[in-house]
């Protein structure tokens, strides 16, 4: 393990989630000072401190001291993606196309838009989205007004507006989504 990759880890977090080093101090009852002594690497924290600031940040423990073995890349072959079926009631399909490491600010993901959500209610999210549709067509409701985007169509927008997507084609339409973090 080495104590300086372990501070970075750590300092980036704190500061992906707008956090002082005062107040991660104040969560898991250390000092600045020491908080600043772990991030510059000379400091050794214990296994209670690193397993509280992982269930601060949400993250595995592991993820502060293993190795990053794909050196800043992601790579996610076709065959080794997950689909993740949301309830049906949505219609949605989601097939995750990165390993997303908890240092990125982007969600990239190809939503298949199945007949049938027409009648549901729009959704809210914190993050900006982006979507290109793939293929089919859909009708973007967003903000109560409608928007027709054909394969090759995009949008940008924030993700605070109620929005939905609804399917416009007889086959199912495909919709890259990227989810951009504040």
């Amino acid at each position: 393990m080495n104590l300086l990759e372990v501070g970075v880890k750590i300092k980036q977090m704190r500061k992906k989630n707008k956090m002082s080093q005062d107040d991660l101090a104040s969560q898991i009852n250390l000092t600045k000072s020491h908080i600043s002594k772990i991030e510059n690497g000379k400091a050794t924290p214990s296994l209670v401190t690193l397993s509280k600031i992982a269930e601060i940040f949400d993250v595995p423990m592991a993820w502060f001291v293993i190795q990053d073995q794909f050196d800043g890349i992601s790579i996610v072959s076709k065959k080794e993606r997950n689909e993740t079926v949301e309830t049906n009631e949505l219609g949605y399909q989601y097939e995750l196309l990165a390993n997303k490491s908890y240092m990125s600010n982007i969600n990239p993901s190809i939503v298949t838009v199945h007949n049938g959500a027409e009648n549901l209610a729009s959704y809210t999210h914190d993050n900006d989205e982006f979507i290109y549709v793939i293929s089919g067509s859909i009708v973007l409701k967003y903000d109560h007004k409608f928007y027709h985007l054909d394969e090759g169509d995009s949008a940008y927008f924030s993700g605070k507006k109620e929005h939905i997507f609804i399917n416009n084609s007889i086959e199912n339409s495909k919709v890259l989504t990227i989810y951009v973090e504040d």
